[in-house]
């Protein structure tokens, strides 16, 4: 009886066996084996498009402009790309692309989240209005303010029933608007209109960054009561820092804000807009579904007490290291006994035995599954020591590492053996090795700021042992032959800037290059012949290429001989 084809089964059948696909790389070689499988795994494919560059873009755009089958697909698209030029009238890639996304709008049927993460806004203002009239299931917008900020007349403004808004101010917003306060507000009476009035079953809200407010105003963001908001992310907003008499007297805004709101389950803040000394006349019984938190370490000491149910932690603000800065952050985490994700970064300042510092965080968060750790400024320990340290933690599945590597450190490959070997039950990890000098205001990672990072998932054996590793390895195409020296300034405070960016110029992606391979964790296990042995690194590898350049030698001797 031969085996039934898995192109013969029912529509329903692929996509639920597709979905289960981790991996987007496997889904791709899946669809493209066959022109039936293609079609019939399209919805998974493009249901989530992510677009990083501006060739990608238009390549990707113009391709569902004229593919309609394969438009009607995509249910979140995610738009990113670098400016061609610092004049927002003359920039190609704004044009080109949001003119794309103008025309493609008719045929994105099942889209309902849009992200607009580019330089500066459209320059092609028609586009909102083409999503707002071509995309009935659009109800999660996200957009940014950089140079030029959208009119009073501008489509983006005229959207309602918004489930979720996002709004970044970028690099050109903070150079060309940072001194005109009131003048410059972004958000102007029409947008809040749009997010209070027109849209009262808001879900997700993300403002990150704001403009100085001097007159002491209460934001409207304040006044706003969303039943079903459920996220809240705040960058550097002014909220109401000027109102009152005290934090002693009645309720600050943002605090009857937050009280009003017990379906709030993520929350992101800054020092701007919540001043950690008022968070303490916070209700105790507010926010009981708080899982999900983002801010310093004071905003934490004032909610951990009350709000132990939080299982995602992010620590924004990078500590400095000192003599009590493990007892510190031990003491504060140890009474979220549900934490299962944490992200925390340290500046090092000088050469320092870490240990202790580990050593305190896993006994603090046994419980831990994914773990993000940022070492910056100076050297602090290796990947393996640092790998041997959590191996404590019996639930760790996902790991990921950005530090300062030690002048006669191992490279990545070698690091990511180290890391499995310790951590074997580990899912996936990554390594990103950072400059001393790089400030922590910049995200390595979203500018290709770093000197070089790996991506890592561990393949095992039947028995559930790693045996090799599929590895991702990213490095800047053009590398000097030697290291500038770099003169890293100590930071007295780690305190939040209003402005993201520690230089007079916005950071520039560079041009990566990626390598993809497969690593083999049992060199010793694998048995080749023939060609396979051949080309295999080991030590068999070049006795066998040895031999056969022997080989050859001994025979064109005798060729020679009795020719």
């Amino acid at each position: 009886m031969t085996s039934p084809n898995f192109s013969t089964l029912p529509g329903d059948l692929l996509l639920e066996a597709t979905s289960c696909l981790s991996s987007r790389t496997d889904i791709l070689n899946l669809a493209l084996s066959s022109k039936h499988l293609f079609a019939s795994t399209c919805p998974v494919l493009y249901a989530h498009v992510h677009l990083g560059t501006a060739e990608q873009c238009q390549r990707t755009l113009s391709m569902l402009r004229s593919s309609p089958n394969v438009a009607r697909h995509v249910q979140k698209l995610y738009i990113r790309f670098s400016s061609a030029s610092s004049d927002y009238m003359v920039d190609i890639n704004g044009i080109a692309i949001s003119a794309l996304l103008r025309e493609l709008a008719p045929r994105l049927d099942a889209l309902h989240t849009f992200i607009w993460d580019a330089d500066e806004i459209p320059q092609c203002d028609d586009m909102w209005f083409a999503l707002r009239m071509s995309c009935p299931r659009l109800r999660t917008l996200g957009t940014c303010y950089g140079s030029v900020i959208p009119s009073q007349r501008s489509h983006l403004l005229e959207f309602k029933n918004l489930r979720g808004f996002s709004l970044t101010l970028k690099y050109g917003y903070y150079t060309h608007h940072s001194d005109d306060f009131q003048d410059a507000l972004p958000f102007d009476g029409r947008l809040w209109d749009m997010l209070i009035r027109r849209s009262p079953d808001l879900e997700e809200l993300h403002v990150l960054g704001g403009p100085l407010i001097l007159d002491g105003t209460v934001h409207p963001l304040c006044n706003a009561r969303w039943p079903l908001l459920h996220s809240l992310s705040l960058g550097d907003l002014m909220l109401d820092w000027s109102s009152g008499p005290g934090p002693m007297s009645s309720k600050r805004p943002f605090i009857a804000f937050l009280e009003a709101h017990p379906r709030l389950r993520f929350f992101r803040t800054s020092r701007t807009a919540l001043n950690p000394h008022i968070l303490p006349s916070l209700d105790p019984s507010a926010l009981p579904q708080l899982t999900h938190f983002a801010g310093s370490l004071e905003h934490l000491q004032a909610l951990a007490p009350s709000h132990s149910q939080i299982t995602h932690l992010a620590i924004e603000e990078p500590l400095i290291i000192r003599d009590l800065a493990p007892l510190l952050v031990a003491g504060v985490l140890q009474n979220l006994r549900c934490l299962t994700e944490l992200r925390i970064a340290f500046i090092f300042h000088s050469s320092y035995e870490s240990g202790n510092l580990i050593r305190n965080l896993v006994s603090t968060c046994p419980g831990l599954i994914t773990l993000e750790i940022t070492c910056a400024r100076r050297s602090s320990f290796k990947v393996d020591t640092l790998a041997k340290s959590v191996s404590c933690l019996p639930r760790l599945r996902h790991l990921r590492l950005t530090l300062v590597p030690a002048a006669t450190g191992d490279s990545l490959r070698v690091c990511a053996s180290h890391v499995v070997q310790a951590i074997p039950r580990l899912h996936s990890f990554s390594l990103t090795f950072i400059s001393a000098s790089l400030p922590l205001s910049l995200t390595p990672v979203d500018f290709g700021l770093y000197e070089e990072t790996g991506n890592y998932v561990i393949r095992t054996d039947e028995h559930g042992l790693p045996h090799s590793l599929s590895c991702t390895e990213r490095r800047p195409a053009l590398r000097l032959p030697f290291t500038l020296p770099s003169i890293p300034i100590p930071l007295a405070v780690p305190l939040l800037a209003f402005s993201p960016f520690t230089s007079s110029f916005p950071p520039k992606e560079r041009r990566m290059r990626i390598q993809r391979f497969l690593l083999n964790l049992r060199p010793g296990t694998s048995k080749h012949s023939g060609l396979g042995l051949i080309l295999e690194r080991s030590t068999a590898g070049d006795e066998v290429r040895v031999l056969s350049v022997l080989v050859a030698l001994s025979g064109l001797a005798l060729w020679g001989f009795f020719a």
